[in-house]
Order: structure tokens, then sequence, then C-alpha cells
């Protein structure tokens, strides 16, 4: 038993870490006041302020973890952990509105500026039209409607508004789930921590129902043990409607989790089935989604590869092909796979050991495993195990959408483990919390440090920033005034569809017809001939973004076998005869090709 003491020292050792990680948090608010810039594309927004800011932030993340793993390892009962949870839910924020406090005019490059221009369409029209997924440009209208804020800032703001809406779903979760306090603050520890990446940063109704999911689930579950179920009952039908005009992908998702819960091994607590919910999201797919298609497409896909796999048409196979297309060592590929794929790698890793000691314990001393920690793990292993048979045999969803869906189960089945862990030690002595503490200390660490570097699309994770800087709008929108629509649009580093979107609407570029991109012959064709006009055999516009001129560049610095352009090619470019450049800013260069 803790002593009287061990209250003291583990209340005043939370007040100290509390201290200090405010401290933190002040410190990375000074250093963003006084490296205020102006809005100019970055190619990594992490190189937008030095690698002690971001270390900081990292740091106040773990304090406030840290502070959260005490309490609940603690017999005492305390409040302290708030503070850390306050510490969390601080630095979340500084992360999320990032690009708002960097000033990005729009923080997306590609399906976040269609989305904006759904939302163009329904303040247009007042209708939602041929939307496949209303409910999220429904809400960006009505923020822009009732505040007055531009749907460029909203769609950075619902992302950082939903991704604190999960962390909260997830404390009602964990009170429903876990019996302990310790492991609701245990939980809590890691379902704070932005785990999603760019679903957590970036518009897309993808990212943004998959935070909403948690809700659903604390209300499906609500509604099944609560006294009184019917309110609950009702909300959750109203919430199966959102879910289903929300994202098509996590609608069958959320079916294939409400069967799974039926499962009769979990209890033999009789509780209404989910059969009626499971057909009233069905049902409105079925009415609602063109993703059938689609959806029965990849599943005879999966089929035929599984009876007569060859390696090609799989995002395995797509991979491989890539890799052996370029020359790069061994190292440098498991480098790359950790940066993109760590953090995944680490909560698959832990689950699976969990999953093992779990079954150890069934087997070897007949543990009752409540229904919880069943659902968590038979959800796990089944999400798990769909994503792997997509990532072999199909190349259309991308598996890391459904191993991101798994991880909701791992957040539920590691303290569920854990617990199990530590009640079979018989921890009743504080020696054996300070043998597990160092171990899941460092596991938080690596989780942060992996979710804080992957928020973001940046060089550091094969990518680059999505910023669309304003004078990209401003000179695409000279472009739409100027162009003859009888010539073609070549684009390097701009999708010129897209922008036309954002700026006049989704119906409005249908109309045009502009849904369609041109990409440029590599290194601008001379390689073989002297002018760019020899190889295109019409009159054609050529437009240049800084992305398409410097993103290989940047992804590869050490790899020039690799870039598709050089500087070189863009010097000959502007000497080029067949070539007359009539339009330029910061960003965005334009020319004719002429023929």
């Amino acid at each position: 038993m803790f002593s009287k003491n061990d209250h003291f020292s583990i209340s005043r050792f939370n007040k100290i870490m509390s201290i200090f990680g405010f401290m933190l948090i002040l410190s990375t608010l000074s250093i963003i006041i006084h490296n205020s810039s102006a809005n100019v594309y970055n190619f990594s927004i992490y190189e937008s302020y030095p690698e002690y800011f971001w270390a900081l932030i990292i740091i106040a993340l773990f304090i406030g973890q840290i502070i959260l793993l005490n309490s609940a390892f603690s017999k005492s009962k305390t409040n302290s952990w708030i503070a850390g949870f306050l510490i969390i839910i601080i630095s979340d924020l500084i992360l999320l509105l990032m690009p708002i406090i960097k000033g990005y005019f729009v923080n997306g490059r590609y399906d976040a500026l269609t989305h904006i221009g759904y939302m163009v369409d329904i303040g247009k029209y007042h209708n939602i039209g041929s939307n496949p997924y209303p409910i999220l440009h429904i809400w960006g209208f009505v923020l822009n409607y009732m505040s007055g804020l531009s749907y460029n800032d909203i769609s950075m703001l619902i992302p950082a508004f939903l991704s604190l809406f999960y962390i909260f779903s997830w404390y009602l979760l964990g009170r429903l789930v876990f019996k302990k306090n310790n492991m609701i603050l245990f939980m809590l520890s890691m379902s704070s921590i932005l785990l999603f990446g760019s679903k957590n940063s970036m518009l897309s109704p993808n990212g943004e129902t998959l935070l909403f999911v948690p809700f659903f689930l604390y209300i499906f579950f609500k509604s099944r043990v609560a006294k009184k179920p019917i309110p609950y009952e009702i909300l959750l039908i109203l919430i199966s409607f959102f879910v289903v005009f929300s994202h098509p992908l996590i609608s069958i998702l959320l079916i294939m989790t409400l069967i799974i819960s039926d499962y009769p091994i979990f209890t033999t607590v009789k509780w209404r089935k989910s059969n009626y919910i499971v057909l009233i999201i069905l049902c409105c797919f079925l009415m609602w989604s063109s993703y059938i298609p689609i959806l029965t497409n990849n599943i005879k896909l999966i089929l035929d590869n599984m009876i007569l796999y060859d390696g090609t048409g799989s995002e395995l196979g797509r991979y491989s092909n890539s890799l052996n297309s370029i020359h790069i060592p061994f190292l440098y590929i498991v480098i790359i796979g950790l940066r993109l794929y760590g953090l995944e790698v680490l909560l698959g890793v832990l689950s699976l050991i969990c999953i093992s000691l779990v079954f150890i314990f069934w087997k070897k001393y007949h543990v009752e495993i409540d229904y919880y920690h069943k659902f968590s793990i038979v959800g796990w292993l089944f999400f798990v195990l769909l994503s792997l048979l997509i990532l072999i045999f199909a190349d259309s969803f991308g598996f890391i959408r459904i191993y991101q869906y798994s991880i909701l189960f791992s957040i539920m089945l590691i303290p569920l483990s854990i617990n199990m862990l530590l009640e079979r030690a018989e921890v009743k002595e504080k020696k054996h919390h300070f043998k597990l503490l160092p171990l899941l200390s460092l596991f938080l660490l690596l989780i942060t440090y992996f979710s804080t570097y992957n928020l973001f699309f940046a060089p550091i994770n094969l990518n680059i920033d999505q910023q669309t800087p304003e004078s990209e709008f401003s000179g695409m929108e000279v472009f739409y005034h100027v162009k003859n629509n009888s010539q073609p649009t070549l684009e390097l580093g701009i999708t010129n569809f897209r922008v036309y979107d954002a700026v006049y609407g989704v119906a409005e570029g249908k109309k045009e017809k502009i849904r369609y991109t041109n990409p440029v012959i590599e290194h601008f064709d001379y390689t073989s001939n002297s002018s760019i006009n020899s190889y295109y055999n019409e009159t054609s516009y050529l437009l240049i973004s800084d992305v398409g001129r410097y993103q290989k560049q940047k992804l590869f610095p050490d790899l020039k076998s690799e870039w598709d352009f050089t500087p070189k090619d863009f010097n000959k470019l502007n000497n080029d005869a067949g070539v007359t450049k009539f339009y330029s800013n910061k960003f965005l260069e334009m020319y004719v090709i002429n023929h």
C-alpha cells in the first residue's frame, strides 16, 4: 500500500512536472511570437522554426503523458492528472493551429481545395447536388454563414476542432469501457496524442469521420448499458445518418465493427443486438453512396488476386516497382519506412505483444477476459488482417486507411492488457509499478515523436508541405481570365482543376470541363531536343509552381539521378525561343509553348 508520504511525494512530483510543462509551453509560444514570418511557401513546416522548438513541443507532450501515467499508477487519488491533460491539450492546439499561426492561405493542395469548392457550391446553389459526402461541406457553409470566416480558414479550423472532440470522446468512452480510473488515465495518455497524421491537420471527409468514431462507439455502447436507453438509441440513429453522409469507407468499417460487437463469445449478457443500426447504415449507404461499384470491384480484385497472384495490380506491387525503379541503399529504405509508418509499427507490435500475453494468461491461468477486452482484440486482428489483404491484393482504398482504423482498437486493447498484466503480477507492491513505468514511458515518447513529425507533410516523411499560397490563387485567377479554352494546359507542381474548384466551385469546374491534369515531359524533352515545342504538336500553356520546380530536389537531395527536372532544365526553358513567359509571381510562372 502507498503511505501518506507516498501520496505527498507523487503529488509533489506531478506539481513540479506541471510547472515545468507549462514553462515549456510558454517557451514555445515565445518562439512563435519572435519568429513570425511573412506568408511564404516552405517545403517543410518543420523548417519554419528551429529544431529545439519541436523538441520543446515533444517534451511538453511527454511531460503531460508522464503526469497521467504517474497518476494512473498511483494508489492515491488526486486531481493532479488534470494539469498533465491540460498540458497535452494546449500542446496539441499549438500543433493543430500551426498552419493558421504560420499564415497559410489554405492547408491543402489537392482534395482539400475540392472540398472548399463543394462549400462554395452550397453557398451558390443552396443544395448539395452530386456531392458524395456533404456533411463536412454543410458544416463549412454554416460556419461561413454564421461567423463570416472564409472557407479557407474554416478548412483549417474543422480538423483542429474535430481532433479535440476526438480526444474528449475517448474520455467519455473510457469511463464506459474501463472499470478502473487509473486505466482511463493511461488510455488518455495514448488517445490525446495526434495519431492520425494529416487526418488531424488537413481537411478530409475520411479523416474527420474517423475522428468521430469514438463518440459513435460511446453512444452505441451507452445505448446497451443505460437504464434508460431510448434517448441514446435515438441519438445513435441520428449519428448513423451523419456517418453515411460523411464518408462511405468509414460507414462500411462501422458496419463491420457493429457486427463484430455482436459476436456471441464476447459476453453472456443478453444485450440488444445491433441489427437495426446495421440495417439503417446499410440501407442509407446503398441508397446514397456512389462507391458501391468501387467496393464490388475491389472485392472482386482481391478474390481474383488471391486465386492467381502475380505481384501486379496491388498496392504492395506498386511499391515494389517504385523501389526497383530507383537504386537506393536498403538502410535508406528502412529509414524511410520508419519515418512513414513508425507509429503504426510501434502500436502494432505492442498490440501483438498484449494479445500474446492475454492468450498466455487465459490459457495458463484461466484469467477471465471481459467483453470490451475481447471486442478490442478481435476488432484489432480483423482490421489489421483486412488492411494486409488490401495491401497485398488491391490498390484502391489504401491499406493505411484500414490500418489506422485498427488504431482505435489498440487504444482500448493496450490499457486493458496492461491492467490484466498488473493484476496478474499482484502489484500491491510499488516496485512492480516502477518496473513497467519506464517501458511504457519510452513507448509513449516514441509514438509522440513519430506522431509530431507525421502530423504535416514534409520531406522528413517523404512528402512536401501542402500549403497553397495566396500568390498561387491570385496567379491562377489571372490565368482563368486570359486563357484560351481551346488550348491544353500542362501542369508542373500545380493541379489546375483543384484551384478552379476552390475559386469557382466544383459544379462550375465540371461545367467548364476542367477535370483533368496534363503532366509535363521529363526535363522538358531537352535530353532529346533543343526546344520543348518539338515534343508538343499544338500551342499549349505551361504552368510551373515552386513545388514543381523544387519538389524532387527537396525530397531526394542526394539522388540527383532521380530528379525529373534540374536547375539547368529551367534555365534552358527561360532561353527557349519556342516558349514565351507571360506571367510570374513569387510562387508561380506561366508560359505559352508556341507551335
